[in-house]
């Protein structure tokens, strides 16, 4: 059959068909004298090949033609169409899979509980943020946790690297989870570290991240440091405001610091073998952390002489449990608040002969909402004691009983367990004023401005003198300063060359510092 009746248009491609060559137009001789004498050929300059073919082709195909429109059109559109709709379906398939394992896994990120139904409470009991610890001593950290289902792991990690573990073979009765993880650092600098929780289920939850200080040691013997004493202050005979006053630093003086709290917030002076002072009123001459921390012993009781019953010769009354002989026996001995009763420093005993290093939980209610609970890592020596600070939020204003608890859950086996609980009367202390010289300009007359770095100043008279060669000028106010104010005093220039500004107050110099007046 001739391709001139097949049922689609002769230029129409067909899928699988083969087409063959347009046949060649008819060319005819150009006229005679053509460019470079070489034969041209030209259409029909009459329209012979249009007569013969132009016409039947019109005839014949131009309505069949017509109705093959729509597939010479819809063919293109189909086509891309078809890999769109394969692409997203695809990428429909992909999601849902995903989700599925996502859903069948139920783990995700650093906490990970199982189905969300796990909730966790984690803290870090000791140490403190920024607490120094020397180089190759283990350190211990202490931390406690709850869950809504039993833990049964602890991890310690340092600089997000597994230190230390802790498993967990026992449900708590009370839902209170405590280890005792060891932590120990080979070079100085700052360090990082959490602690990782793990629940029974394998749901995990992660402490607040703490920072510690790791410390060259200082050595068997103590350190000590030269100070500069800056503000007239008060010698006691132990780290706090409730220790007997024995005497008085003058500003100015240079003492040796032989000790200090485990805050810094008390120095022990070599003054009468051994004497606190706050730190406040010290310029170390060198770093603190060369000083070694010392514990306070308190001071020896009289022995009484109530002579000792005579035996007896009736039977021995039922002997009562055996405690353990060689056990400590914890005993809290003191309650006060301090810093403006920002915090709360309880002071434990150990009344036993035998001396304790490690972990020791105190308890303390009435002085705020609900219990304060915190463990702390101590050294009680026999007959020795230490002090714990509680954090008060909002600070104590008016007078609280506390009640403080030492080793409330009996974690610890004592000779006696019977003396861990004690109440106290607890008053806020009131902050004593403390004067500082903030600014000195002498471009013209000196103007000193002074700040109040301490507790509120009654109204009183403040005199600030200036003191060049033998010559001095000076300005006195009746002031009245909340802590944290300010005030400027303007006084004539008494001279040129090295001079000194003095605050004077109560007929005291309280601080005092070296200019050179242009």
């Amino acid at each position: 059959m001739s391709d001139r009746y097949s049922p689609y248009p002769p230029d129409e491609p067909v899928i699988g068909a083969t087409h063959p060559s347009a046949p060649p137009l008819p060319r005819y001789p150009a006229e005679p004298g053509a460019i470079g004498g070489l034969a041209t050929y030209v259409d029909d300059p009459e329209g012979g090949w249009d007569d013969e073919y132009s016409d039947g082709y019109e005839d014949e195909y131009a309505d069949g033609y017509e109705g093959y429109e729509p597939y010479y059109q819809d063919t293109p559109a189909r086509q891309p169409m078809f890999y769109v709709f394969i692409g997203l379906a695809a990428l429909v398939g992909g999601i849902v899979i995903f989700l599925l394992f996502s859903l069948v896994s139920g783990r995700g990120g650093g906490d990970t509980p199982v189905g969300g139904a796990v909730k966790f409470n984690v803290a870090i009991q000791s140490p403190v943020k920024d607490k120094r610890i020397e180089i190759g001593k283990p350190e211990d950290i202490i931390v406690e946790a709850s869950s809504t289902e039993p833990i049964v792991r602890f991890d310690l990690y340092i600089e997000d690297k597994l230190a230390d573990t802790a498993n967990i073979s026992e449900t708590s009765t009370d839902n209170k989870y405590r280890a005792n993880l060891k932590a120990s650092f080979e070079r100085k600098g700052e360090y990082s570290l959490f602690v990782k929780v793990t629940s029974a289920s394998g749901a995990t939850k992660q402490s607040d991240k703490l920072r510690v200080i790791a410390i060259e040691p200082v050595g068997a013997l103590p350190a000590t440091i030269n100070g500069k004493v800056v503000a007239t202050v008060n010698l006691r005979t132990g780290p706090g405001e409730n220790f007997e006053q024995v005497g008085t630093l003058t500003e100015g003086k240079i003492v040796k610091i032989i000790g200090r709290t485990t805050n810094n917030e008390w120095l022990l002076v070599d003054m009468d073998g051994g004497r606190w002072v706050r730190a406040s009123a010290i310029d170390p001459q060198d770093s603190l952390a060369l000083v070694p921390i010392r514990q306070v012993t308190p001071t020896p009781q009289p022995a009484t002489n109530t002579p000792l019953p005579a035996p007896s010769a009736s039977p021995s009354p039922t002997a009562s449990p055996t405690q353990p002989a060689s056990g400590p026996d914890f005993a809290p001995t003191g309650a006060v608040a301090i810093e403006g009763g920002s915090k709360l420093r309880v002071t434990v005993i150990n009344r036993a002969a035998t001396g304790y290093t490690g972990a020791v939980v105190i308890a303390v209610s009435g002085v705020g909402p609900g219990t304060l609970t915190q463990a702390f890592n101590m050294v009680l020596p026999a007959s020795g004691s230490a002090v714990a600070d509680f954090e008060l939020n909002p600070p104590l204003t008016v007078g609280r009983t506390a009640v403080v608890k030492v080793d409330p859950d009996n974690a610890v086996k004592e000779t006696n367990e019977d003396n861990n609980s004690a109440t106290f009367t607890i008053a806020p202390t009131v902050e004593a004023p403390n004067l500082t010289i903030a600014k000195v300009d002498t471009t013209g007359n000196i103007v000193v401005t002074i700040t109040n770095v301490g507790g509120p100043l009654a109204a009183s008279n403040v005199t600030v003198k200036v003191t060049v060669g033998g010559n001095g000028s000076e300005q006195t106010k009746n002031l009245e300063l909340a802590k944290g104010q300010s005030a400027d005093f303007t006084v004539s220039k008494p001279g040129t060359g090295p001079g000194k500004v003095e605050v004077i107050l109560g007929g005291q110099v309280v601080k005092s510092q070296e200019i050179t007046v242009p």
